[in-house]
C-alpha cells in the first residue's frame, strides 16, 4: 500500500500542466471529429438519408437521454475535486473505484427502466413515423440499450484520469461512438443486416469500458477488493446531493433534442438525418476556430484584461465568421452536392441537408463567438451565470421550434425552421453574453459593421449562382468572394492590420520588380 501511495504521489508531483492537458484533449477531440466526418461521409454514402438513417440516429438519442445528467460536465465537476482530495490521503484509486461502481449501477438501473419503456418512448418521440420504422427504431434501442451502464463507466474512468493529467479514456470516449458506427456500417454492406449498426455501437462502448478498467486497475489507480457496499452508497448520495446545481442544462439540452427529433419525425423520412448531416458541416466552426481559442481563453488567468480580449475576439470570429455564415447559407446546395451526394446520399437528401444546413448557417457566427466568450465568463468565475444563459437559449430553441411547427407552411420548409431553431439558440447564446461582459454597444457595434461585408459576400454569391452552373464554379468564385469580404471587414474593424497587410504586399512587389 505504501509502494502505491508513493508511486502516486511520484504521478502527481509529475502531473502535465493545465495546457498540456488541454493540448492533448484539443488534439483528441480534433481527431474525433475528422473521425466522425468519415462516418457521416460513409453513412451518407451507405444509407443516405433512408428511414433506417432516422431509426439509428433516433436510437443514440433515446438511450443517451436517461443519461444526460451522467455524461455532460458535472461528472467531472463533481468528481475531480472528490479525486484530487482522496489523492492527497492516498484513497485515490478505492475512491475511484467506489464512484465508479455507485454510478455504474445508477447507469444499469436506468438501462432497465430505458428496455421497459422501450415503445412508449419511440412512439413519444417519433409519433410521425411508419409503423415498420417504429419497430426497427426499438430493435436498435433494446440493443444499444445494453451500452447505456458502459458510457457511465467510461464517462467516471475518463474523469479520474483527468485528476491524475492524463487524458486517454477522454480522447478514446470522443472517438469510440464514430468507429463503432463505421464498423457497423461495414458489418452492414456485407450481412444486409440493419441491426449490425446497433451491435457495432453497443460492442464498442462495452470493450472501452472493460478495457479502460483493466488498464487503470493493471496501473494502481483502481482498486475493487477494499470496496463495501457502504462505500457504494456514500458516493451515490454524495453524488446525487451534488448533482442538483448541474441538471438544469441537460434538461434543457435534452429536451430540445427530443422536441427537435419529434418534429422532424412529423416532417418526412429523412428530416431527422438531414439535421445531422448539416452539423456535420456546420461544427467544422467549433472545431477550428471555437475550441481552440476557448482553451487558449481557459488557460489564461487574471480578470483584468477580460474586457478587452472579448472586443478583440469579437472582432476576430465577426471578420472571419460572418462571412463565413453568409458563405454556407448562400452555397449550402452546393456544399452538401460535393461532400455527401454518392451512393445512397440521393436529391432528396440533398435538399433536405441543404434546407437544414441553411437554417443552421445563419447563425453560424454567432455559435462560434458565444462558445468563445462563454469560456471568458468561466474564467471570470461566472460560471453558473453562463450556465444559466445556456438554459436560456436552449428554453428559446425549444419555444422556436415549436412555434414554427405550428406554420400553415411547415411541411414545406420544417428542416430550415428546425434549423432556424438553432440559430435562434444561438443568437440568444452570443448577445446575452456580450451583455454579461459589460461591453454591449462596442461588440454590437462591431457585428454591425462586420455585417457589411457579409451582406456583400450574400448579394455576390447569388448572383453566381444565378448567373452560373456547376458545383466547382460556384465554391471555387465563392471562396474568390468570401476572401474578398474578409478582407473588407479587416479594412473596416482592423485597418491597422490591413495598412500592414498592404504595405507588405507592395514592399514584396517592388522587391520582385527589382530582381
Amino acid at each position: 500500500m505504501t509502494d502505491t501511495v508513493t508511486e502516486m504521489q511520484n504521478e502527481t508531483a509529475a502531473a502535465p500542466s493545465i495546457r498540456q492537458v488541454a493540448t492533448k484533449l484539443s488534439s483528441g477531440a480534433m481527431f474525433s471529429k475528422i473521425l466522425g466526418f468519415v462516418r457521416e461521409i460513409f453513412m451518407a454514402h451507405t444509407i443516405g438519408v433512408a428511414a433506417l438513417a432516422d431509426s439509428f440516429r433516433s436510437s443514440i438519442t433515446i438511450i443517451l437521454l436517461p443519461l444526460a445528467f451522467l455524461q455532460n460536465e458535472s461528472v467531472p465537476a463533481i468528481l475531480i475535486p472528490r479525486m484530487q482530495d482522496a489523492g492527497k490521503k492516498g484513497e485515490a484509486a478505492h475512491r475511484l473505484a467506489a464512484m465508479t461502481i455507485a454510478l455504474t449501477l445508477i447507469g444499469f438501473i436506468l438501462m432497465l427502466i430505458t428496455m421497459a419503456i422501450t415503445p412508449w418512448l419511440v412512439n413519444t418521440m417519433l409519433s410521425g413515423v411508419p409503423f415498420t420504422e417504429e419497430q426497427l427504431t426499438i430493435r436498435f434501442v433494446h440493443i444499444m440499450a445494453l451500452a447505456m451502464p458502459a458510457s457511465v463507466a467510461i464517462n467516471c474512468l475518463a474523469a479520474g484520469e483527468i485528476a491524475l493529467g492524463k487524458t486517454r479514456l477522454t480522447n478514446a470516449r470522443a472517438s469510440i461512438l464514430n468507429v463503432g458506427v463505421i464498423l457497423g456500417l461495414g458489418m452492414l454492406l456485407l450481412t444486409k443486416e440493419a441491426t449490425m449498426l446497433a451491435i457495432a455501437f453497443t460492442l464498442g462502448f462495452n470493450t472501452l469500458a472493460i478495457w479502460a478498467s483493466w488498464a487503470l486497475w493493471r496501473e494502481g489507480n483502481l482498486a475493487f477488493s477494499a470496496v463495501r457496499f457502504a462505500d457504494i452508497w456514500y458516493e451515490a448520495r454524495t453524488f446525487m446531493a451534488r448533482l442538483v446545481p448541474f441538471l438544469p442544462l441537460p434538461a434543457a439540452e435534452q429536451s430540445n433534442i427530443w422536441l427537435e427529433r419529434l418534429l422532424a419525425s412529423r416532417l418526412m423520412t429523412g428530416a431527422i438525418a438531414s439535421m445531422d448531416y448539416a452539423r456535420t458541416l456546420t461544427e467544422s466552426a467549433l472545431l477550428m476556430v471555437s475550441q481552440p481559442i476557448g482553451l487558449a481563453v481557459l488557460s489564461q488567468s487574471g480578470e483584468s484584461d477580460i474586457r478587452e480580449q472579448s472586443i478583440s475576439l469579437t472582432r476576430f470570429v465577426v471578420i472571419l465568421m460572418m462571412p463565413a455564415s453568409a458563405f454556407v447559407f448562400v452555397f449550402a446546395p452546393d456544399l452538401v452536392q460535393l461532400v455527401f451526394h454518392r451512393g445512397a446520399f440521393n436529391d432528396t437528401g440533398v435538399k433536405l441537408t441543404s434546407e437544414a444546413l441553411r437554417g443552421i448557417s445563419v447563425g453560424l457566427w454567432a455559435s462560434t463567438l458565444g462558445w468563445i466568450l462563454l469560456r471568458l465568463l468561466n474564467r471570470a468565475n461566472r460560471s453558473t451565470l453562463a450556465a444559466g444563459i445556456l438554459v436560456a437559449a436552449y428554453l428559446v430553441n425549444l419555444a422556436v421550434n415549436f412555434t414554427t411547427s405550428h406554420l400553415p407552411q411547415v411541411n414545406d420548409h420544417g428542416v430550415m425552421l428546425l434549423g432556424l431553431g438553432e440559430t435562434a439558440r444561438s443568437l440568444v447564446m452570443c448577445f446575452a453574453l456580450i451583455f454579461a461582459l459589460h461591453q454591449p454597444f462596442r461588440m454590437i457595434g462591431i457585428i454591425l459593421v462586420g455585417a457589411i461585408p457579409a451582406a456583400l459576400m450574400t448579394l455576390g454569391g447569388f448572383e453566381v449562382v444565378s448567373k452560373l452552373d456547376g458545383t466547382f464554379t460556384h465554391l471555387g468564385l465563392g471562396i474568390c468572394l468570401y476572401a474578398a469580404s474578409v478582407l473588407l471587414g479587416i479594412a473596416l474593424l482592423a485597418p491597422q492590420v490591413f495598412r500592414n497587410l498592404f504595405n507588405q504586399l507592395m514592399t514584396r512587389k517592388d522587391g520582385h520588380q527589382h530582381d
